[in-house]
C-alpha cells in the first residue's frame, strides 16, 4: 500500500469517525425523546426491554469502532514503515505525528498522542452516555410535557 493509499484511507477514517459520532448522537437524542414521550411512563419492563435494545444498538456501534481502531493502527504501522524506508512525504509526517506521543513534550508525565486523546474522548463519552440513559431509563421521575385536559358538557 502507496503512501497515498494509507493517506487517503486515514483521512477517510476521520470522516467515518465524525459520521459515528454523529450517528451516537441522532440514536441517544432518540432514545431521550422516547423516554420522555412514553418510555419514561412505562412499566419496568417495557423500560428493560428499550434499554437493553439501546444497550444491543451501542454495543454494534462499540464493536464497528473497535474494528476502526485495528484498522487505523495497521494504517499507522504502514506509515511507520514507509518512514523507516525514507520514502514519507510531509503528509505522511503529519499523520504519523498525530499518532505520536511526542506532541506533549518532554516535560509532560504522561504523554499521549492526539489520537490516544481522541480515543479517550470517544470511549469516554460513550461510557458517560451510557451511564446516563441507565439513569434517565430507570431512575429518573418522567413528568409528561403534555397535560391531559378534560372537558366537561356544559348543562
Amino acid at each position: 500500500m502507496s503512501e497515498g493509499d494509507v493517506v487517503q484511507q486515514l483521512v477517510e477514517f476521520t470522516n467515518i469517525l465524525l459520521a459515528g459520532v454523529g450517528l451516537i448522537f441522532s440514536i441517544v437524542s432518540a432514545y431521550v425523546v422516547a423516554l420522555n414521550y412514553f418510555i419514561g411512563e412505562a412499566n419496568f419492563i417495557a423500560r428493560l426491554s428499550s434499554f437493553f435494545f439501546m444497550t444491543l444498538v451501542l454495543g454494534m456501534l462499540m464493536v464497528v469502532m473497535l474494528g476502526a481502531q485495528e484498522t487505523h493502527a495497521g494504517l499507522i504501522a504502514r506509515l511507520v514503515e514507509l518512514q523507516q524506508q525514507n520514502q514519507l512525504t510531509a503528509a505522511g509526517r503529519a499523520l504519523l505525528a498525530n499518532a505520536q506521543p511526542e506532541w506533549l513534550g518532554a516535560a509532560a508525565h504522561h504523554r499521549y498522542s492526539i489520537d490516544d486523546i481522541v480515543n479517550l474522548c470517544v470511549w469516554g463519552g460513550l461510557s458517560f452516555v451510557y451511564v446516563g440513559l441507565g439513569y434517565l431509563t430507570f431512575l429518573h421521575r418522567w413528568v409528561p410535557d403534555v397535560i391531559n385536559v378534560a372537558l366537561e358538557k356544559n348543562r
